[in-house]
């Protein structure tokens, strides 16, 4: 990729070398882009968990409303999914933790979380990050209810790409 790069550029200087600005910021775009970035597990976990806050925060400020949510996710490379306990259209994992949710605001814990989303058979390898985050109502005798779950999708190559620019 890097000879590409270079090729590219060898033609652009040898045919007179008059790039716009906006063609010379798109090259140093893809060149960052393509940068390699050396990230380790827990930094790559540790960020998604800042980004799906991150996402969470910007969908309370559209006031969880789906038609608006769906555009907050694709600002952010992300699919986001509302799923209420006892939904039929709730994938396993998401069926797993809204049962881990339900069971946890028994005993008051309800915190958000972050889990890797494996390559179908291969579980040494996760292609995505799954954020899940309850939104819970209080009861009269002090417990909560879990009203559903924000589920949170962003693939493992967005969010390193979100971290390289960081760095």
């Amino acid at each position: 990729m890097r000879k590409i790069v270079l090729a590219g550029l060898f033609a652009l200087v040898a045919c007179g070398g008059k790039l716009t600005d906006e063609q010379r910021r798109k090259m140093h775009e893809d060149m960052e882009q393509h940068q390699i970035v050396k990230l380790s597990d827990a930094e790559i976990m540790t960020g998604a968990l800042d980004q799906g806050r991150e996402i969470f925060k910007a969908l309370e400020k559209v006031h969880f409303d789906p038609a608006k949510a769906d555009s907050v996710a694709r600002h952010y490379h992300a699919r986001a999914r509302w799923i209420v306990p006892g939904s039929g259209n709730a994938m396993e994992v998401e069926r797993q933790l809204i049962e881990a949710y339900v069971i946890g605001a028994e005993t008051g814990s309800t915190q958000d979380n972050i889990q890797k989303i494996y390559k179908e058979g291969r579980q040494e390898d996760y292609d995505s990050v799954l954020y899940s985050r309850p939104l819970v109502s209080p009861l009269p005798d002090g417990a909560v209810n879990v009203d559903g779950v924000w589920n949170i999708y962003r693939a493992k190559k967005d969010v390193i790409l979100s971290l390289s620019k960081k760095h």
